[in-house]
């Protein structure tokens, strides 16, 4: 049985006989008659009473009127859903973040593709390592991930990256800790104020704390909380420090908190996992985009710094000019 069979005897059903079915799908009234037969023959039923001026259906015709409308629209269904798969027109897009990359970072960056797509739907989670990320991506639970540059990756996840995340140093202003009121300090001279650090598992590297080992740095840590918000939040009401990106730190400047560049700077890799192979349509848009608002944000960075200022100004200026 084919769909064609289907949509003609509908037609001649439709229309009360072969000579106006033919004409409005634009066939022969043999052919559709032909159809009409070959239909009869693979269900071994007769399904018109053939009249001198109409077929009229049968029994058994009249029980397949509604099975074949249902065929016809669960294919229309099928095509209209997978035409919104070709096409950026709706549905759900399910993105997942690690903590160093918070959902609040991932959200400030897609404005343009809510703009520009708002019949697409982001569901946006966060959970707590890039191993749990990972397998949520690999099982189907995930479209894209945004976290650090994993190390390594099984071979059915590819990687695309986006950036390098740049961490700053975030602590309460006042004369608590060696060049207070400085924009720069050695990161090996960062103070003994207790450190807020992000909670990693023990599969992954801290970035932090591998650069102050470098350097010969063992700070006291204050506390270990599961989110970037969480860091500053004690820095702001606790006395302690820490290590936040760029777009956390021009937070932490309209709180109040003093910034400060490290040298060297704490610096990663960071970008969005996927399932290897093409990206579905709003998937692709969702990356590109983001791709795009981090790059107008990184090339602000980098026009202050060219101008002269220090990085944590310069920060303070994109933010300004972008919002």
């Amino acid at each position: 049985m084919e769909l064609r069979q289907l949509e003609q005897f509908l037609a001649v059903v439709d229309h009360g006989g072969l000579g106006r079915a033919a004409e409005r799908l634009y066939l022969s009234q043999p052919t559709v008659s032909g159809s009409i037969k070959a239909l009869e023959r693979e269900l071994k039923v007769e399904l018109f009473h053939r009249t001198a001026r109409r077929l009229v259906p049968t029994s058994a015709g009249r029980q397949l009127v509604p099975l074949a409308r249902r065929v016809l629209d669960d294919v229309v269904a099928v095509q209209d859903a997978m035409r919104s798969a070709r096409e950026v027109g709706g549905g759900v897009l399910t993105v997942m973040c690690t903590p160093d990359m918070s959902g609040e970072a991932v959200a400030s960056w897609a404005g343009g593709f809510t703009r520009a797509y708002p019949a697409v739907r982001l569901d946006i989670s966060e959970v707590g390592s890039r191993h749990e990320l990972v397998a949520a991506v690999a099982d189907g639970r995930a479209e894209l991930g945004f976290t650090l540059a994993p190390d390594e990756l099984r071979g059915d996840l590819d990687f695309i990256e986006l950036g390098v995340q740049r961490l700053l140093l975030v602590r309460p202003p006042g004369p608590g800790a060696p060049g207070a009121g400085a924009r720069r300090v050695p990161l090996a001279g960062i103070g003994d104020l207790p450190l807020a650090r992000r909670q990693v598992t023990r599969n992954e590297e801290d970035a932090v704390q591998a650069a102050l080992a470098a350097h010969g740095v063992d700070p006291t840590t204050g506390a270990t909380v599961p989110s970037r918000s969480a860091q500053l939040a004690f820095v702001l009401r606790s006395g302690f420090q820490a290590f936040l990106p760029l777009r956390m730190c021009a937070a932490a400047l309209d709180a109040g908190a003093e910034v400060v560049e490290t040298d060297p700077l704490i610096e990663s890799p960071f970008g969005v996992v996927h399932r290897a192979g093409e990206l579905a349509p709003a998937a692709q848009q969702f990356v590109t985009d983001v791709r795009s608002a981090l790059r107008a944000w990184f090339d602000a960075i980098e026009a202050g710094r060219e101008s002269g200022l220090g990085l944590v100004d310069a920060v303070a200026a994109a933010r300004e000019a972008a919002f």
